[in-house]
């Protein structure tokens, strides 16, 4: 693989009684594909080791969900990570199908999240876990889309803040709120939901981006997807979309480089 950038964003923490007492940061990873950067992803975890983060988060698609799937890069790097982090994993529309379809993958997806889940990772399958960092008070939620909301026939498919909450139930309680949700399609609903920060992925960038006006096209085949890459503020929740590591199907990427992002709390 080609080498990969490293994005930061900064979200600066204003809350009373919630607030951390001195800034850190995380990283989020998303759509990896079961890519490799140097062997078993020494390149990358060297990078994640310089940004000395407090925790990992995981957006989906880490997996090819192929016949047969293609999970070695995405767990020997979780079995990596979880030795020095905490680790908060949420599933794409790969790992989604995985599990979904055993009559056409076996079980792949079993094997799958008993292995990294073996490791200490923290799988969300539509749950949530709290924890602390620096005295501020999370609540990581993983939220999976059901596969008809990635269907290429329809498009972009309605989706209601409700449908969420019948799913997750409210985030009622005081921590900040992190929404692990792999398709960006639908701020609108996970911020009227009461998502603080999204962490998104799944279109790549865009694939193939252009000055001025960003990402191409979804593997939706959407065209100009207003959500590709970046940082996104609606009525004071942030969402973050990675253009992932990988690629998948579409193995091209124009002025839109793998990318690794790390979040500052400040």
């Amino acid at each position: 693989m080609a080498d990969f950038k490293v994005t930061r964003y900064r979200i600066r923490i204003d809350l009373d009684g919630n607030s951390p007492s001195s800034p850190f940061s995380v990283v989020f990873l998303s759509d990896l594909h079961d890519a490799s950067y140097g062997r078993e992803n020494e390149r990358l975890l060297q990078e994640i080791r310089n940004q000395d983060p407090e925790a990992v988060f995981v957006g989906g698609d880490m997996i090819v969900g192929s016949r047969p799937p293609q999970t070695h890069a995405a767990v020997s790097l979780m079995d990596e990570l979880t030795k020095r982090y905490p680790v908060y994993c949420a599933n794409g529309n790969h790992e989604y199908r995985l599990r979904e379809q055993p009559e056409k993958y076996g079980e792949a997806y079993t094997a799958y999240s008993e292995k990294i889940r073996s490791f200490g990772v923290h799988l969300l399958e539509n749950d949530c876990e709290k924890l602390q960092i620096r005295r501020m008070r999370f609540t990581v939620w993983g939220f999976e889309l059901p596969q008809k909301y990635y269907s290429r026939r329809l498009g972009k498919m309605a989706f209601r803040p409700d449908e969420i909450e019948e799913t997750l139930g409210r985030p009622e309680d005081d921590s900040f709120h992190i929404l692990l949700a792999h398709n960006p399609a639908y701020f609108d609903a996970y911020a009227a939901w009461g998502a603080d920060l999204v962490l998104a992925g799944h279109y790549h960038g865009g694939i193939v981006r252009l000055p001025l006006v960003g990402g191409v096209i979804s593997p939706q085949l959407q065209l100009f997807p207003p959500y590709s890459r970046g940082m996104f503020l609606k009525n004071g929740h942030r969402m973050i979309v990675s253009s992932g590591l990988g690629s998948h199907t579409v193995k091209l990427r124009i002025n839109n480089p793998p990318e690794l992002v790390v979040i500052d709390f400040l």
